[in-house]
């Protein structure tokens, strides 16, 4: 470790040195960000493109841009403050935000519900977008994420890209190959508009095989093929009002997943949308907006491809959701008021055929054809309190109504003791919430907050029939008399910015829960999957806290060199102290950016600490502290008709042998990677 932090240092000096000879600009990887709830923040994707765009007021506060077109968007995701990633394997990562995840979390596409086919939350629907069809990604912590859902843990909505008027055939092509994995991504995109018609194309794809770790071994399953397309079009109608309509497909196959028994078959997405947005209808009225949509996800987890397996299973699962919503916006002298009625109905399905050798084929609803219908409504009002304060009000009502359709489904858990009226359940949620932020100088600002937030049970919390947890080695059964999960929270920000160059942001929050929904042994039941410890059952219990801080400073040292730090943690124990599974350690980012002779270089060194508070009733493993360095470089010509990018890199430059904590199974993370990409537009 002290190898590697001397190595660093140097590293990053002689970078510095060598840009004190050249010119930095302001670089496009940071991002501004728009705090306007509780604690929130939009990163955009491509600031060149959209700067045009942009009707918010900008903050130059923090955001990291991703370097490359054709990374992932989970790799976007990792590094944003309170964000970290459980990782299955190579592909389809799942979002936490402070620790908290799942359904207790809010993942949407542009503002539509979608909701995972896979009992094995092995694809979450941030898998289902690509960066080159997002444009920004907003990101919402605790309940101040109530907008898109009742939430306990915040939001996560994925803006995709709009298309321009008024603008000639443009596009661009993109192509990486990586050492690592010998991998390959391509991606390209094509858009045209004219005063009344704009029209936008993207599409991706993704081969990657195995990749090496750092002990140099290859880390099996975890190689996969995905294609992603999209179409976007906008149809401008009298006084500026708009007609948008998107519609994506997503095809990922033969998926490894290392930390995991099975792997995927098959995990595809498709997704369609139409909206209206009126803008100024009346002098008081800024928007209007109404939008349908649907999706439908297939997934199928397999083991063909996996040897010495004692019993082959095929795991099919398949989600439809169609939804819409109406909202609004308005200024009234010192009021700013958001109003939303959204709504939504969904299915869930899933089955799971166990072939035995010599014996009858053994089958199971793990899903029973589960339909959910939810109707919502929130308000918020941001009120320009005095000169000084600024105070905002929000709240949101949700009626919910969950059922079980399937008679074999509803046998299955007649044997618990449940009958009908548990197979039809209501919930009325409710999330509410005040935050006042006090600008005490042009350079210094303040913002608390405090909430109170509920949310739904899932479908695996209510209905899941003997789903596998590899993680901690049980079957899960779903309890459906589980009652909602609440929590009251209470948050805190500071902004400070003494001089131009100098920009420091601090969040802080701490999480009592009530009703927190976790799974506990029942010792009557027997286990079902081979191997299995024994079986879990949801259950509701109190006193669990979650608290935590990130930390973001951005210095300009001087014309030549701007540095970015940023640091998160999370700490999160039960009632009675014992620390929970799957929590993310402190964790700190240092990137240094310089430019010469048209060179854009950058360092960024990643240090994780320990995670020693484990969750030893579940089998959680310690994790041990890690250090890494990255480089990379980039080099852009702009030609008459043509604009040209190379891009170079080094990840993990040591060869560090590692893995996070959130990583299932002890799989360590990919050793040394040479990556290149180039980039043709037009």
């Amino acid at each position: 470790m002290m190898l590697n932090h001397i190595i660093y240092t140097v590293l990053i000096g002689l970078l510095s040195a060598l840009a004190a000879k050249g010119q930095i600009t302001h670089q496009a990887w940071l991002d501004s960000i728009q705090s306007d709830s509780y604690i929130g923040m939009e990163v955009w994707l491509d600031d060149l493109e959209l700067s045009e765009a942009r009707h918010i007021d900008e903050s130059a506060a923090y955001g990291f841009y991703k370097n490359n077109p054709l990374n992932s968007t989970e790799e976007v995701l990792s590094r944003l403050p309170g964000m970290s990633m459980i990782r299955r394997g190579n592909y389809a990562w799942e979002p936490t935000i402070n620790g908290l995840s799942s359904g207790q979390v809010n993942v949407a596409i542009d503002g539509m519900r979608m909701f995972g086919a896979c009992t094995d939350k092995m694809d979450p629907v941030s898998s289902y977008v690509e960066p080159n069809n997002l444009e920004s990604i907003v990101i919402e912590k605790g309940g101040a994420g109530s907008a898109l859902g009742s939430t306990v843990g915040g939001a996560v909505d994925f803006k995709l890209k709009r298309p321009r008027f008024n603008q000639a055939w443009s596009g661009s092509l993109n192509s990486r190959y990586e050492t690592v994995s010998n991998g390959m991504s391509q991606s390209a995109s094509l858009s045209y508009g004219t005063e009344k018609l704009a029209i936008r194309m993207n599409g991706s794809y993704r081969n990657y095989q195995d990749y090496t770790d750092g002990e140099g071994d290859e880390v099996y399953h975890s190689g996969y093929k995905k294609l992603n397309y999209s179409l976007s079009g906008a149809y401008r109608l009298k006084g500026n009002n708009l007609i948008n309509f998107d519609f994506l497909i997503d095809d990922a196959r033969d998926i490894g997943y290392p930390g995991l028994p099975m792997d995927v078959a098959f995990a595809k997405a498709k997704i369609g949308a139409v909206s209206y947005t009126m803008f100024e209808p009346v002098n008081w009225l800024t928007e209007v907006e109404f939008k349908a949509y649907a999706n439908t996800v297939d997934h199928l987890m397999d083991d063909s491809k996996r040897m010495d397996i004692p019993v082959r299973m095929d795991m099919p699962g398949e989600t439809k959701t169609y939804g819409g919503y109406a909202q609004a916006s308005a200024v009234r002298g010192l009021h700013t008021i958001q109003a939303k009625l959204d709504g939504y109905a969904t299915n869930a399905y899933a089955e799971m055929t166990m072939f035995i050798p010599n014996e009858r084929d053994m089958f199971m609803l793990t899903w029973p054809d589960v339909d959910r219908q939810d109707v919502g409504l929130f308000v918020s009002d941001q009120w320009q309190t005095t000169e000084k304060l600024t105070t905002e009000i929000s709240m949101r009502g949700e009626q919910a109504f969950t059922q079980m359709n399937s008679e074999m489904g509803k046998g299955q858990f007649a044997v618990f003791g449940y009958d009908e009226e548990d197979f039809q359940v209501n919930h009325f949620v409710l999330n509410t919430g005040i935050s006042l932020n006090y600008s005490w100088s042009s350079a210094f600002s303040t913002k608390v907050g405090g909430s109170y937030g509920e949310r739904l049970p899932s479908v695996s919390e209510m209905y899941g029939f003997y789903l596998y947890n590899n993680f901690d080695g049980y079957d899960y059964v779903g309890n459906p008399e589980i009652k909602k999960e609440s929590s009251y929270q209470l948050t805190g920000s500071i902004n400070y910015q003494p001089v131009e160059k100098l920009e420091i942001n601090l969040s802080g929050f701490h999480y009592w829960f009530n009703d927190y929904i976790i799974g506990y042994v029942d010792e009557s039941l027997d286990a079902m999957t081979i191997g299995a410890k024994g079986v879990k059952v949801y259950e509701n219990v109190d006193g669990v806290t979650f608290s935590g801080f990130d930390a973001q400073v951005l210095y300009q040292a001087s014309k030549h060199l701007q540095l970015l730090y940023a640091v998160k943690a999370t700490y999160a124990t039960d009632g009675e102290g014992t620390p929970l599974p799957l929590i993310p350690p402190l964790k700190n980012n240092l990137t240094v950016v310089g430019q010469i002779k048209g060179f854009k270089l950058q360092a960024e060194g990643e240090w994780s600490m320990a995670q020693n508070q484990i969750s030893e009733n579940t089998g959680e493993i310690a994790t041990p502290a890690y250090q890494l360095i990255h480089l990379r470089g980039s080099k852009d010509w702009d030609m008459e008709k043509v604009k040209l990018g190379l891009s170079l890199g080094v990840e993990n430059v040591l060869d560090e042998s590692y893995r996070e904590h959130l990583d299932w199974g002890g799989v360590l993370r990919p050793g040394r990677n040479f990556y290149a990409s180039l980039r043709v537009g037009f």
